[in-house]
């Protein structure tokens, strides 16, 4: 497996998840983990974007949209990040689990990638996603 280095948005399932993947040797944290649970509830998403890819993280939100909505598109093309987001917003953290372990190959290799991007993950696999800047 790929050295790659996953940062959980506050929306993808929290503890289940993040425990679901370290139990398949994944390095993945949450940001209540990374940066406490007061700031990562307030954080708004162009700062844990560009914070989580200053810490060298590939970014796993719930939200596809992440890639048109301009402020959030605007930091992932500047800060060069590398995000993950699932295609369906009504996922339970089981079902996103159940994704990233189906299609966890592909995704470890997103860290060798060349940011920036958003890949949208879904039952067939990794779509990238067109990114809303510049």
């Amino acid at each position: 497996m790929a050295a790659a280095r996953f940062l959980l948005d506050r929306s993808v399932g929290g503890r289940l998840l993040v425990t679901r993947l370290r139990d398949a040797g994944w390095d993945a944290r949450t940001l209540a983990e990374e940066y406490g649970d007061a700031r990562a509830q307030a954080m708004p998403d162009e700062e844990w974007i560009a914070e989580g890819t200053r810490s060298g993280y590939v970014l796993l939100a719930k939200d596809h949209r992440v890639a048109s909505r301009p402020l959030e598109a605007q930091a992932i093309y500047m800060h060069e990040a590398r995000v993950v987001a699932f295609v369906h917003g009504e996922l339970t953290a089981a079902a996103m689990g159940d994704l990233c372990l189906e299609h966890e190959r592909a995704l470890h290799r997103l860290a060798t990638v060349a940011p920036p991007f958003v890949m949208s993950l879904g039952e067939r696999g990794l779509r990238r996603k067109r990114l809303n800047y510049p």
